[in-house]
């Protein structure tokens, strides 16, 4: 019982809930995760890349999580092989900002 009570801190540590969480869509834009409900009806309460990951493990899947912090847009990856599912997770917080948000940009000015 120690055991399990010095674990909880520590994958409290390890794995931070807060913020709202989204999908990377294409060229900068973030999708709810709500879309996640159509790879299957255990996905529609995922809130985060972590929780994720978390579920799936205790299902007996195997599951992959990188963070990404590089870069202007920090992303965490999630791959679950056996559920052919790849996805990236953005905090709210970067929604929106992309090196290539692939919107117009305005003309550069001409050197006279």
């Amino acid at each position: 019982m120690k055991a399990f009570l010095l674990l909880v801190p520590l994958l409290a540590a390890v794995a931070p809930q807060s913020g709202e969480w989204f999908l990377a869509g294409k060229e900068g834009s973030c999708l709810p995760l709500s879309v996640l409900a159509k790879r299957g009806d255990d996905l529609k309460d995922v809130q985060s890349p972590y929780r994720l990951v978390e579920k799936m493990r205790a299902a007996g899947e195997k599951a992959d999580l990188k963070e990404y912090k590089a870069g202007t847009r920090p992303v965490v990856e999630v791959r679950v092989p056996s559920r052919n599912l790849h996805v990236m997770f953005v905090n709210a917080a970067h929604c929106g900002k992309s090196d290539s948000s692939g919107g117009e940009k305005a003309p550069k000015a001409k050197a006279r």
